[in-house]
């Protein structure tokens, strides 16, 4: 997994999670968390959530809104 830097509000919402989210990637320089239920969730730069999603094969991933 590369090394990301996390802005303030990344590590904010990052820290406040619950221990059952698992980080388990990273896509353009925003963490990947996966939450109890299986659905995986960026972690936007502004500390937001949004389900990622695939856009196609071999497609790169993009994002809708989700709710925490």
């Amino acid at each position: 997994m590369e090394a990301v830097e996390l802005s303030q509000q990344q590590s904010a919402r990052m820290a406040e999670l619950p221990e059952d989210y698992l980080v388990v990637g990273v896509d353009r320089g925003a963490p990947l968390v996966r939450k109890p239920s299986g659905q995986i969730v960026r972690v936007h730069r502004n500390g937001r959530l949004a389900a990622a999603t695939i856009a196609g094969r071999g497609g790169p991933a993009s994002v809708s809104s989700a709710s925490n």
